[in-house]
């Protein structure tokens, strides 16, 4: 299982409009960043200093937004549910490792849960993500479920040949391209159609 972060496991009060103005002083532009990470690597026009740069701008407000976050209901219980019950479980997140490694401290668990974790810094692309982590687990994708809080999350898993589920109490009904979950909890009941 492939946990998304922000939004799924954690929610991390971004300053989101920080971000956007020091990345227009650093661009010198009027223009907003949207969507942000694929509009910074537009801009630096393959110019890995710039990238670096934007980049470090974000990972600042994202450790900033670390001394607030909130841990979702349940993503404690089901983590440990899952490993309990031998699961392989990854993590995939837009935020940088420094900022992963401070929510792991926050929330007080290891992260040792994952069997691995793939970040912004290495791979800033949900996609990529995805797919390089089917591969680091060697499963065969279908094998291999994808819990995120946005659209995208399981267009990418679906993307990569895995299935995907929707934790979003306001996409229910909404989205009828994967199952939808208003909580964390209710994959407990989803383990039947894994094995």
């Amino acid at each position: 299982i492939i946990f998304d972060l922000d939004g799924t496991l954690v929610k991390l009060p971004i300053r989101y409009d920080e971000i956007q103005k020091n990345l227009k002083s650093l661009f010198n532009t009027s223009e907003e960043f949207k969507p942000l990470i694929s509009s910074i690597i537009l801009r630096s026009k393959k110019n890995e200093e710039l990238t670096n740069q934007a980049f470090d701008v974000i990972c600042k407000e994202e450790i900033i937004a670390t001394s607030n976050l909130e841990i979702i209901p349940d993503a404690i219980d089901i983590l440990n549910f899952f490993k309990q019950n031998n699961y392989s479980l990854g993590l995939v997140t837009m935020q940088c490792r420094k900022a992963v490694k401070t929510i792991f401290l926050k929330i007080k668990i290891s992260e040792n849960v994952f069997s691995n974790i793939i970040t912004r810094d290495e791979f800033p692309d949900r996609f990529a993500q995805i797919k390089n982590m089917i591969e680091f687990f060697a499963f065969s994708p279908s094998e291999v479920l994808m819990i995120g809080d946005r659209i995208h999350d399981i267009d990418s898993a679906k993307k990569a040949g895995c299935m995907g589920i929707l934790c979003d109490k306001e996409k229910i009904g909404k989205y009828s391209e994967a199952k939808v979950i208003s909580s964390l909890s209710e994959l407990k009941a989803t383990q039947l159609y894994l094995n």
